[in-house]
């Protein structure tokens, strides 16, 4: 964390408190990010069930942010810099909260789809998707709690390679003809694959919000 320190000691821990809880809601993300690979690799009905205790406490976690902040906002009247750091940790962590969301219900869609379906040969497109998003997630939050601009807009740059991935993942379907019984598969397939893209959106939501906290400017 890179704020200035501030006469008021307490303060500064506040501040701190709102990136640690940040940093945990993060790293809560990554862990289920990381159950989609093993879910990918060899689906498990364990996975499911953890996946909803994961999102329970990044919910929590959510909620946390919700009070610290007022708390903030009513003892510290914060201003310029802090001010839009303070505001904007809510859209942060309702955004790393979504991705939770969106990581249950990937989860949910391989526990519902049987083992062949994967026999296409799209898991390597799904495990590069996972890498990136993992990536886009770490970075963006530390984007926004160290106040790098130059970080956050790498996190913007990476979007664009989980939108390449699954037009190639498109392409690669469309090749080939298919039964009736083959492209129910693919399109429960490229469910998951949109899933991963609007999860990577969220990410690049926080790098939109990081540039606006620095630079005081909306697009």
């Amino acid at each position: 964390m890179t704020f200035k320190e501030h006469t008021v000691k307490s303060y500064d821990n506040d501040l701190q408190a709102v990136s640690k809880t940040l940093e945990e809601m993060m790293h809560l993300a990554l862990q289920s990010i990381n159950m989609v690979s093993e879910m990918l690799k060899s689906p498990q009905k364990e996975i499911l069930d953890g996946i909803k205790k994961h999102d329970y406490k990044i919910n929590s976690l959510d909620h946390l942010i919700e009070k610290k902040v007022t708390a903030i906002l009513a003892l510290r009247q914060p201003m310029a810099i802090d001010l839009r750091y303070i505001i904007s940790a809510i859209k942060v962590s309702s955004n790393l909260e979504r991705i939770g969301d969106q990581v249950k219900n990937i989860i949910k869609k391989i526990n519902d789809m049987s083992e062949e379906e994967f026999k296409i040969d799209v898991t390597d497109y799904l495990l590069q998707m996972i890498e990136i998003c993992k990536t886009m997630v770490k970075s963006s939050v530390f984007a926004f709690n160290s106040h790098n601009l130059e970080i956050a807009q790498d996190v913007m740059k990476q979007d664009d390679q989980i939108d390449k991935l699954y037009k190639d993942l498109f392409k690669l379907i469309d090749e080939d003809e298919f039964n009736r019984q083959q492209v129910k598969k693919i399109i429960n397939t490229l469910s998951i694959a949109k899933s991963f893209e609007r999860l990577a959106d969220h990410s690049t939501n926080i790098a939109e919000i990081t540039e606006f906290v620095i630079t005081g400017e909306t697009k």
